[in-house]
């Protein structure tokens, strides 16, 4: 501007002088934040963390009082599903059943699966990563005295798993027996 009249420019240096007044007030606004727009990787998980569940919950047990006995058996079908939810994976060492009397907490019997059962049953004993693995054991014949009622019942179920990274992660669930 010259004396308060516009001075005329060449188209040229109208446009450069636009875009370095544009350059300038870029770095003020929020549309060009640079801020990184790709997430942070999380940490690595240090070990194995598992899980347990059964089905069915209520486990339930099906007797059988024969006429020619003095005993009644109980049999027990349930499905064990143990999942990895860390992220690392590793090998099932053992899967325990534990019938426990409800009312006194004894200890009745225990049912216990090596890593070698656990490979017969579901194939592997290995848990990938973020995996699962089923394991169905079956209980056949367990004895009660005819005339004494049926004991109430509770399943502890302890899965022990050694992870790929050395670690050795145990779990317990309790599970009432219907």
């Amino acid at each position: 501007m010259v004396n308060g009249r516009v001075r005329a420019v060449n188209g040229r240096s109208l446009v450069s002088a636009a875009a370095a007044a544009m350059a300038l007030a870029l770095p003020g606004c929020e549309y060009f934040d640079k801020s990184p727009s790709a997430p942070v990787a999380s940490p690595s998980p240090t070990m194995a963390a598992i899980d347990i569940a059964v089905a069915p919950d209520p486990l339930k047990v099906l007797w059988v009082c024969p006429l020619a006995d003095t005993y009644c058996y109980g049999s027990l079908d349930s499905t064990v599903t143990v999942s990895e939810t860390a992220g690392v994976g590793g090998k099932v060492d053992s899967v325990d059943f534990t019938a426990r009397d409800a009312v006194l907490g004894l200890a009745l019997t225990t049912l216990h699966l090596s890593a070698d059962d656990i490979k017969a049953k579901a194939g592997t004993n290995r848990i990938e990563p973020m995996g699962k693995l089923a394991v169905r054991p079956i209980i056949e014949g367990y004895p009660v005295k005819k005339d004494l009622p049926r004991p109430t019942l509770n399943i502890d179920i302890a899965v022990q798993v050694t992870d790929d990274k050395g670690n050795v992660v145990n779990k317990t669930k309790r599970v009432p027996v219907t």
